[in-house]
């Protein structure tokens, strides 16, 4: 996304315009519109990559008479890292078992969590056993999944 958009940091370069021309700019770089549920999404193509996929919403603020404008930005090419603190506070993980279940939600195979934490496979099987008790799910997939809603945390 940063070579899309002059994103440095991870910061928009409002150097050359307000933030409502940058809005501007990356809503003009979208070829395709699709509408979901009443809302318009944007989709901007990339060679050779993911597209990336823009929406705006309108917040009201007290006190102001015009609204502002929030952009959604999701980068189907990145890779969202769950917070590994919150999933130890959340669930009560382990440090070892919060960060065995963000490398499996990152996608890693239980071989490859192995190898990246220097451990044995039983032994990540034993704490993928203790995660499944601690966040009441029972398939790796379905841990994924509620590991990736949380990725949204900051």
């Amino acid at each position: 996304m940063r070579e899309t958009f002059d994103i440095a940091d991870g910061d928009l370069d409002l150097h050359d315009g307000t933030g409502r021309d940058v809005i501007k700019r990356l809503l003009a770089k979208a070829r395709t519109r699709i509408q979901l549920d009443g809302e318009n999404w944007m989709l901007t193509t990339r060679a050779s990559r993911r597209p990336l996929i823009m929406s705006t919403i309108l917040v009201p603020v007290l006190g102001e008479k015009e609204p502002h404008t929030v952009l959604i930005l999701i980068d189907l090419e990145r890779t969202p890292r769950p917070n590994t603190t919150a999933l130890e506070r959340i669930f009560g993980l382990t440090v070892a078992e919060a960060r065995l279940a963000a490398v499996l939600a990152g996608g890693a195979t239980v071989a490859e969590a192995a190898i990246a934490h220097k451990v044995s496979v039983a032994t990540v099987r034993t704490q993928l056993a203790a995660i499944f008790a601690k966040t009441h799910t029972s398939r790796q997939a379905e841990l994924v999944m509620l590991v990736s809603r949380l990725s949204a945390l900051p």
